[in-house]
């Protein structure tokens, strides 16, 4: 009977220390666990330390011309594209008159609260594309437009000013698509949206201040003081054949960085 005590007393023992060497097993995965979570930001740059979460722009969408439109600008309206292009959140009009025989219109931009913005014009022959975002300090977002016809096209941001109606280009730029690795030139019927992120505080495009694209075509002049055209990288899906190589140094910049670069920009 004694012996059959000392077998239970013994295996009980053993359990007992199995247990502990476990609980003490997983103590120490838990401890290593958490040592190596805190080693994380420590070995973070400054940049990858940022949270960036992806934006995109805002396209303009075609719409049925309200009866509050007819009776607000009384013309004869051909197309009416709705955007928020005042930064309220609230979308506004862009209204297209009836162009005369020269293929020359009026374009009015309408608040939602119908107040008239701007007057410009635009032309039936050729391409306009515009797209929106907010790239700086102020409510309102940048234009991002592409415009020209099959000889040619000019690329450019466009800064709003909302009080005196008057636009005024801030720098023209080289669209590029990157595609399952490789970049294309980006026609604007290819882009589907900007490479371009923001950590809260100000938005940052992907780009190159290093390439050796060579325009040609019907562009325009560049504005005052602009000494290089940077790459500007999109989304999309390209319908035309032909890689853009020698794109180099590619980097995430804010609009007021790259506009600064290109005026500074020194090839040597």
């Amino acid at each position: 009977m004694r012996n059959i005590f000392l077998i239970i007393l013994l295996a009980c023992l053993i359990s007992c220390k199995n247990r502990a060497d476990k609980v003490a097993q997983s103590d120490r995965k838990v401890m290593i666990h958490q040592k190596s979570d805190a080693l994380t930001p420590v070995t973070e740059t400054a940049d990858t330390a940022r949270k960036f979460i992806e934006v995109g722009f805002t396209k303009p969408l075609k719409v049925k011309t309200s009866d509050e439109l007819k009776k607000y600008l009384k013309d004869s309206i051909s197309l009416v594209e709705e955007v928020d292009f005042t930064g309220d959140k609230i979308p506004d009009f862009i209204c297209k008159m009836k162009p005369d025989s020269t293929g020359e219109g009026d374009e009015y931009w309408v608040t939602s609260n119908f107040k008239t913005i701007k007057k410009l014009k635009y032309y039936t022959d050729g391409f306009l594309y515009r797209w929106f975002i907010n790239l700086d300090d102020d409510p309102e977002p940048e234009i991002f437009e592409a415009v020209g016809d099959e000889d040619g096209a000019d690329y450019m941001f466009i800064d709003q000013n909302l009080k005196t109606g008057k636009d005024r280009t801030l720098v023209y730029v080289n669209p590029v698509i990157i595609e399952n690795g490789k970049q294309y030139w980006g026609y604007p019927w290819d882009i589907s949206d900007f490479q371009a992120r923001s950590d809260g505080r100000k938005v940052e495009l992907f780009c190159s201040l290093k390439h050796r694209i060579v325009r040609d075509g019907n562009e325009i002049s560049t504005p005052p003081g602009q000494k290089q055209m940077p790459v500007i990288f999109f989304k999309g899906h390209h319908t035309q054949q032909g890689e853009q190589r020698g794109i180099k140094d590619e980097q995430w910049l804010s609009l007021t960085d790259i506009i600064k670069n290109s005026r500074s920009f020194s090839a040597n």
